[in-house]
């Protein structure tokens, strides 16, 4: 019998600073996050291709304010390899 698999840790979603912002968002970004890093390199570009398509279906975008609120509650609830993942992802968007 194969171990079960790790299920996402979700409880980021449910901090008070949260609640203004929109369900839909914050399943994006529980996905861009935490889920995407449990792909092979291989399987990681098709993933993100998908998300970029549903995001633009579903016309997500962030304020500049939600944006802020996430990162601060997702840098609260990260290991320090999702951390320095997001400190990554970040100066990517800040160049």
């Amino acid at each position: 019998m194969s171990e079960p698999e790790k299920k996402a840790d979700v409880s980021w979603m449910e901090d008070e600073r949260l609640k203004h912002i929109d369900a839909d968002k914050l399943v994006f970004l529980q996905k861009l996050v935490f889920e995407m890093q449990q792909l092979s390199d291989k399987e990681k570009l098709p993933f993100l291709m998908a998300l970029a398509t549903s995001s633009r279906k579903q016309d997500l975008s962030f304020t500049k304010e939600e944006a802020d609120t996430v990162i601060a509650v997702l840098r609260e609830n990260s290991t320090e390899g999702e951390l320095a993942k997001i400190n990554r992802l970040m100066s990517f968007f800040h160049n």
